[in-house]
């Protein structure tokens, strides 16, 4: 195996070591707002966090086994997927942030 594949490994695999933590992080931001409006814009990044978590394991199989084919697709969706969440993300910011400041005028 080349080192460009063993470092694509290696990232992957931090990769979905951090998307796990990142899970547990959002649940205890749902248990800080319990009946938020944007609890179900929480779970659809859960969701998304466990596509790319499926993807970087798609990914690892890929390149241990030498799919090509394999790992262009997922580079189509890398760019789909992460174009969806960083949008989901920053309505989600905005929501948030909206919500903690109208609650400290209360």
């Amino acid at each position: 195996m080349d080192p460009f594949s063993i470092l694509n490994l290696i990232f992957s695999i931090i990769g979905m070591c951090i998307f796990v933590y990142c899970i547990f992080v959002i649940r205890k931001i749902l248990k800080l707002f319990p009946k938020a409006k944007m609890r179900k814009d929480w779970i659809i990044n859960i969701i998304l966090i466990l596509i790319f978590t499926v993807g970087y394991g798609v990914n690892i199989i890929a390149v241990i086994f030498a799919i090509d084919i394999l790992l262009i697709i997922m580079q189509a969706f890398v760019y789909l997927f992460g174009a969806i969440f960083v949008f989901i993300v920053i309505r989600l910011s905005y929501k948030t942030y909206k919500l903690i400041i109208e609650s400290a005028k209360e």
